[in-house]
Formats: structure tokens, C-alpha cells, sequence
């Protein structure tokens, strides 16, 4: 850590008219999630299913076996059409027979159709700080320096929307034929919370009487802008009242 401050601190001074004014360093929270999620294959709906279903949507009808008559097809593949339907909650069986449920309406109106997939895991990983989430490959590298919380670390719960929203962007894939598509969050259940060290400079540039942050996320290997925004905000007033205060004392 030693190394990498020296190097920083030679970069953000390379400037002559930038002064270091103090230099800190401090943890972000990030906190771990085992997520499982339901994935469905989505393909173009067959002319029988259509037919099917239009069927249902116009008459009253209950046996198969008319079904079957009327459109020349094998009794025992409409019986097994109409459980796969069923089974995926397109149509529903009342007392005068098959009724399209809403999903139902809407796949024939899209004419769509989904079939469920076996479930897939990921590993989420959350930084409240920088209110966002990611998929994490692998696990952290442990930190062993021990070093004060981010004073403007803030907690908050798991949001499932919000990793659904993660897992649609990174787990759909389209093949040839049908999609596969993340349909819900199953599980969500926290793993635990990793330390990412960050360096943290306070500059003033003389020439343009300018003061700010430049922080270094050291897991992304980046100048970290969103935690440099949250400390100028904060604290830009308070750095100049003290450089202010310094030189009329």
C-alpha cells in the first residue's frame, strides 16, 4: 500500500501548482449476495397453440376430444398441448370449460410462449456509497490493513428489483430460435461484507484557486469520480474556511 500511495501521490502532484493539502485512507463497505433466479426459454408460438388458444377464446369447451376432431390432430397431443398451456398458467379450466388466463391473452396477443428453464446462480455484490450492483466473478481479495469506514458510508437493504434489473442485463441471451430470460429473483441471501481500501487526496490548485478531491478505488484500479463528487460536495466550504483560517492566524 506504501508503494501504490508514493506512486499516487507523485501523479497528483505532478502539477507544480497543486498542493497537497492532507492525504487519508479509508474503507467502502461491499456487501455480498448469493442471488438464485428463475430463467424461462421464450420462442415464437406454433400455429396450433394459436389455434388453440383462439379456440378456447370463442367457444365453451371442455374434452380434448373435440378439440381433436375439429382440427384433425391426435387426441392425445391436444391433451398434451393443452397440459404444457396449463402448466404455464395460459388457460384455466372452469365449469363451462378452458378459459385464457391474462397471461394467456397477452402471449396470444404478443404471440409468444414460455417454457421454464432450469434456475441459474450468481454472486451480486453491492456498494450502498456508490449505490450500485454488480455481478462479482469470483471472490474479493481479503484486506488485512485495518482502516477507518468511509465517513460517508450509509446502509441500505437489497433491492430484488434492482438485481433483477442486473441479472436481465447480463444473464438474457438470445440462440437461434428462442430467448432465454431471467423471469424473478428466488433467493437473495447476503454472504458477507468486504473492505475496498480507497486513498484519498485533498488538493488545491494555487494557480486557479480551485480545491478538490481525487480518490483511488484500489479494487477497480480507477480514480473513483463518484466518492470524489460525495466529499467535494460536502466538504469544499470547510477545506477553503480552513485554508482562510490558516493564513489570517
Amino acid at each position: 500500500m506504501d508503494k501504490l500511495m508514493n506512486r499516487l501521490r507523485a501523479e497528483v502532484a505532478s502539477n507544480k501548482d497543486v498542493m497537497i493539502v492532507q492525504e487519508l485512507s479509508w474503507h467502502v463497505p461491499l456487501v455480498s449476495y448469493e442471488v438464485s433466479f428463475a430463467r424461462v426459454k421464450r420462442l415464437k408460438m406454433d400455429i396450433l397453440m394459436k389455434m388453440l388458444l383462439l379456440a378456447f377464446q370463442e367457444a365453451d369447451i371442455r374434452r380434448p376430444a373435440a378439440l381433436a376432431e375439429m382440427l384433425f390432430v391426435e387426441e392425445l397431443f391436444i391433451r398434451d398441448l393443452i397440459d404444457k398451456m396449463h402448466g404455464t398458467q395460459l388457460i384455466r379450466l372452469d365449469a363451462k370449460g378452458y378459459r385464457l388466463t391474462d397471461k394467456g391473452y397477452g402471449h396470444l396477443e404478443k404471440g409468444i410462449f414460455e417454457e421454464a428453464m432450469e434456475g441459474g446462480e450468481a454472486i451480486v455484490s453491492f456498494s450502498a456509497a456508490h449505490d450500485s450492483y454488480s455481478l462479482l466473478e469470483g471472490k474479493l481479495a481479503e484486506n488485512l490493513e485495518k482502516l477507518p469506514c468511509y465517513r460517508y458510508a450509509i446502509s441500505q437493504n437489497v433491492n430484488e428489483d434492482r438485481i433483477h434489473g442486473l441479472l436481465t442485463e447480463e444473464k438474457n441471451s438470445a440462440e437461434e430460435g428462442y430467448q432465454v430470460i431471467v423471469a424473478n429473483v428466488s433467493s437473495c441471501d447476503e454472504l458477507s461484507t468486504e473492505h475496498i481500501p480507497c486513498l484519498e487526496f485533498q488538493l488545491y490548485d494555487q494557480k486557479q484557486d480551485l480545491f478538490y478531491a481525487r480518490v483511488w478505488n484500489t479494487r477497480l484500479g480507477v480514480w473513483d469520480e463518484v466518492l470524489e463528487k460525495q466529499i467535494e460536495e460536502k466538504e469544499l466550504v470547510k477545506w477553503r474556511k480552513a485554508m482562510k483560517n490558516k493564513k489570517t492566524s
